[in-house]
Formats: C-alpha cells, structure tokens, sequence
C-alpha cells in the first residue's frame, strides 16, 4: 500500500504568522492517523496518535481535540504498525537525530517515526494567539516549558533538505505522555532501550491554505536561522 505524507500549510507561512485555520480535525484525520502540527491561532502542539488528535497547551495539559477545531499546519499519514521495531538508546535530542538520520536508507525522502518507552524530556508549548497575529518567531519567545520522567511517545516527521522553508527539515519531534496528560514540542530528550518503528512516504501532498496571508505575503525570505532559533530554543 502507497504510504502518503499528507502536509496542511507551509512552514514560511507560519512563521510570518499565518495561524488561520485551513482544515478541521475531522478532515485531517480522513488522511492520516499520525502526525504533528499547530492548531488554529497557535494555540499549542498538535500531536495525532492512533487516530486522535491530541492538543497539548501552554498550561501545561493536553487535551482532546473535536472534529470541528482546526488547524493551519500540520503533517500526517497512515501509520503501518507491521514495520520492523527497533530499539535505540541516546543521551540527548541531537544524538537521537543523528542516530536516525544514519539508518535512514535515503536521506531524500520523508519518514514518520513513532517511539514509545521511558523519557526524560522537556517539552514547550506557545500560548493561543490573538490578531493582528506576530511572525513565530517574535511569539516563540512567549513559550511556556515543563520537565517530565515518565513514560510516553515521541511522534516525528523527517523532511528532506530540498524542503527547506515547506516544512522544516530534519527531524521535527513531539511529546504525548502514555496517560495523555500532557506533551508538546520537545527541547531535550534522553531514552534508554526505547522502542521505535519508521515509515518510508512514498507520496508528499500539500494541501494550500487559502487566507490573505498566503494569497498576498512574500514567501520566498529564507527563514531558515529564524526557524532553528525558534525550534530549538529553551528559555531554561
């Protein structure tokens, strides 16, 4: 079966700002049951897992989204649970990245990973947004960050270089813990003998947003350090 990455929005379209919704939750899911992204007005970590869609705030605490909320960005796809699972120890986020990237059999094409097991992790969420909404990474800076031990999974997406300025590239990767209490956009992140198994895409849809912002705003500036500032930043 044709596995496909199923992207809402552009990543250079979120960061000038364009929170505005494009999709309902219970359209996104008709496309995929796994995945990451933002809701609408920024307003925390979207994390979709077995067909949930999952929002994890700046208070903290994360909750179950409706079929009518919706989101302005966000990548999924279909999750095939029957792929090999492997087990990866790492002491902190940018070791996992490279570990991964260097089993990956071709760095020119998108993968979906999904790991469960113990972590020690620190996540981040921004607060809800109001208009006239400010580019990401003015707002980023408003984050909120909180410290857990605890069981739980990590949802990631790669994109490749070429990319760059669509969707982040690299590893981009999100915390739900295994109660579904909490979670968001991870800082750090150690594991020891975590389970994890990958997806190869076959196919990478996007699905444009029609609002005023994209319709009218240059999106060609390279947003590339703005976007690694804004990804990996703790204020702690």
């Amino acid at each position: 079966m044709k596995k496909i990455l199923t992207q809402i929005g552009t990543l250079n379209s979120l960061m000038m700002g364009d929170y505005n919704a494009t999709i309902t939750v219970g359209e996104l899911l008709k496309k995929g049951d796994i995945g990451i992204g933002t809701y609408e007005g920024l307003d925390g970590e979207a994390i979709i897992l077995n067909g949930v869609a999952y929002d994890s705030r700046a208070d903290g605490k994360t909750y179950v989204m409706n079929e009518n909320d919706k989101l302005p960005f966000a990548t999924v796809s279909k999750f095939n649970n029957n792929a090999i699972e492997y087990k990866i120890s790492f002491d902190d986020i940018d070791q996992l990245k490279e570990m991964l990237e260097e089993k990956l059999p071709s760095k020119n094409f998108f993968y979906m990973i999904k790991m469960e097991g113990l972590f020690k992790v620190r996540i981040r969420s921004c607060y809800k947004q109001a208009k006239p909404y400010q580019p990401l990474y003015k707002v980023a800076c408003d984050q909120r960050e909180y410290d857990f031990d605890e069981e739980g999974y990590v949802i990631g997406v790669y994109c490749p270089n070429y990319v760059q300025g669509m969707n982040l590239a690299g590893w981009h990767v999100h915390f739900l813990s295994k109660d579904f209490r909490h979670g968001g956009h991870i800082l750090k992140l150690q594991g020891n003998n975590i389970n994890y198994k990958i997806n190869d895409i076959d196919e990478w849809n996007v699905i444009l947003p029609h609002t005023e912002g994209f319709e009218s705003w240059d999106l060609t500036e390279d947003l590339k350090e703005k976007t690694k500032q804004v990804e990996g930043s703790s204020k702690k």
